[in-house]
């Protein structure tokens, strides 16, 4: 009877640690991929500056932003997500007119998996980042794409950890070089022929990451774009060369509202505990438990073995 049973839990073992190593293999990095269904908005607050050119003076705006994630397809490896960015009046909640050129809308690739965008998918050429992914490392560099950017920007650990909302965070922080980023003169877009001067970007962007499930749970960011636009004098051309003014274009100030923290660390929340069972306890549990069960099944077998009398032989 022992020996039934010492080889039923040997079988047994040996389909839980196959299951294991299936599980590692090849259904969890099936479940770890960006939903194909993915719908997600975050709402940020703060101000916007804009230069006006009409009155050579600086327009200031209290407002929030919307950005707007909806997945329109995808395939094994690749979701495309249509981003929709709007700018809306902080005390109305109306798209005002003066807001309306900050509105934008782009067609993201994003490889399922790294959360990285995918280069010649989408409507531009992206690399980078487009999220964290899961088991931030606080050694690793992030670089991350930000729209309006000629090139991804690093996003470093700062060396700090905080307690946020009830999680354990990292404090990452991503900014431009000590110069800015230039973006050369053109038209932008080209179909549009709308001219766009050279201009500097700064900006400095500080998230707080639950390391697990990698969601960004706080999102700080400051950007300023800068340039110089012609500047007559009365007399010009007679007074010769044409002469320049500097001035900044646009400057924001924008942090998740408090509404969108909320709900993002309860996604982090949720996410932390399935990627901690599905990913580092489930499988490894599962073949853990077949090899204790092989050794079990073997012990019990042998003893059995042994305890068994030689046959014919008598007192």
């Amino acid at each position: 009877m022992k020996r039934k049973i010492g080889v039923a839990l040997c079988v047994l073992g040996v389909l839980l640690a196959i299951f294991g190593i299936i599980w590692i293999t090849a259904i969890w990095p099936s479940l770890a991929r960006i939903p194909a269904d993915l719908d997600q908005e975050t709402i940020q607050q703060g101000t916007v500056t804009r230069y006006n050119p009409d009155n050579d003076a600086y327009d200031n705006y209290s407002v929030t932003n919307s950005r707007h994630y909806v997945a329109v397809k995808a395939s094994k490896d690749i979701v495309y997500l249509d981003e929709t960015i709007t700018f809306r009046d902080a005390a109305t909640g109306e798209q005002t007119l003066a807001l309306q050129p900050l509105h934008a809308n782009y067609l993201l690739a994003i490889d399922r998996v790294t959360r990285k965008n995918v280069p010649g998918h989408g409507d531009g050429d992206r690399d980078g980042n487009y999220s964290f992914p899961f088991n931030v490392s606080k050694t690793e560099t992030y670089p991350f794409w930000n729209e309006g950017n000629p090139e991804n920007i690093n996003c470093e650990w700062t060396g700090a950890e905080e307690d946020f909302e009830g999680l354990h965070v990292y404090v990452f922080e991503m900014s431009t070089p000590e110069g800015g980023l230039i973006t050369p003169a053109g038209f932008l877009p080209p179909d549009l022929q709308i001219y766009q001067p050279e201009m500097r970007i700064d900006q400095t962007i500080t998230m707080y990451v639950e390391p697990v499930s990698g969601v960004t749970v706080y999102f700080k960011s400051t950007t300023k774009r800068s340039g110089q636009i012609p500047w007559p004098d009365p007399l010009y051309p007679a007074t010769g060369p044409m002469t320049y003014k500097d001035v900044t274009f646009y400057e924001d100030n924008l942090t998740f509202t408090q509404d969108t923290i909320d709900d993002l660390v309860g996604q982090a929340k949720s996410a932390k505990t399935q990627v901690t069972f599905a990913k580092n306890l489930l499988p490894w549990l599962s073949i853990g438990g077949g090899i204790l069960l092989v050794g079990v099944g073997i012990f019990l077998a042998r003893k059995s073995s042994q305890a068994a009398p030689a046959a014919g032989v008598t007192e």
